[in-house]
């Protein structure tokens, strides 16, 4: 991977409200902690509090895929953003725009465009792009506790046979 694509993902990973999460040891006081950034209000907020794996990998392919240009996505990234309270929300978006990692007219897009109003085309591609995304772990993403899904599994083992760090 070159320097400038390294650069991108370690810029999305350190944007990640999950960051210091995956970085800590996962015990109580942590995950007290990472449920503080949850939006309990959003119906969403689900995949936020019991899903953090899926919530990073969807995240982080999400973001890729609005990088890449696929202005579809966005609707995906604001229902992730709601997932989480607005001084998280508001930190992340902060994030991206000062580290260039989405560009002014996308930020202006996902902060005030209504996720209601928004349609997007069906993509069965990106679909499955993200789908083997939260089965193999291409991020390296460590969870340490019980791997209670299918894809925690997957993406554990094969994190370990990769030996990635996050």
């Amino acid at each position: 991977m070159n320097s400038k694509a390294e650069n991108l993902a370690k810029s999305i990973r350190e944007s990640s409200p999950l960051y210091d999460y995956w970085k800590s040891e996962q015990n109580e006081a942590d995950e007290k902690e990472r449920l503080l950034k949850a939006n309990s209000e959003s119906p969403a907020s689900y995949l936020f509090k019991a899903e953090p794996y899926k919530w990073e990998n969807l995240y982080q392919s999400i973001t890729r895929e609005i990088i890449k240009g696929d202005k579809d996505s966005i609707k995906g990234l604001k229902v992730l953003l709601s997932t989480i309270n607005t001084e998280e929300k508001g930190k992340l978006l902060k994030i991206l725009g000062s580290n260039k990692i989405l560009d002014g007219e996308t930020l202006d897009l996902i902060r005030h465009e209504d996720i209601k109003k928004a349609t997007t085309k069906k993509n069965i591609f990106r679909f499955a792009r993200i789908l083997f995304t939260i089965f193999v772990n291409p991020y390296g993403i460590k969870l340490k506790g019980e791997k209670k899904h299918i894809y925690e599994r997957t993406g554990a083992i094969i994190a370990t046979l990769k030996k990635t760090k996050y």
